[in-house]
């Protein structure tokens, strides 16, 4: 059976082509950093998977350490059940 976290997320990417330089360009919104450009439709695809699953890589070790610190004024304590 496959979980939520296996399940393949849809993300919505706007694209421009630049006649200029003959490229494509794009970006995902919302997410900073995901902005990339490819020569062809194919090549802007593959790129724009590789910078969003960096900046979800990115994202989930962020949040893991962030986890592991208590906010500021907070104390950890044990309690036995």
């Amino acid at each position: 059976m496959i979980g939520m976290a296996d399940r393949p997320r849809r993300y919505t990417a706007y694209i421009q082509w630049n006649k200029r330089d003959n490229y494509y360009a794009g970006y995902i919104p919302g997410i900073g950093g995901t902005e990339t450009e490819g020569v062809s439709m194919d090549d802007l695809k593959r790129n724009l998977g590789d910078v969003l699953a960096e900046r979800i890589r990115e994202r989930r070790e962020r949040a893991r350490r962030q986890a592991l610190k208590p906010r500021a004024g907070w104390r950890r304590i044990d309690i036995k059940i």
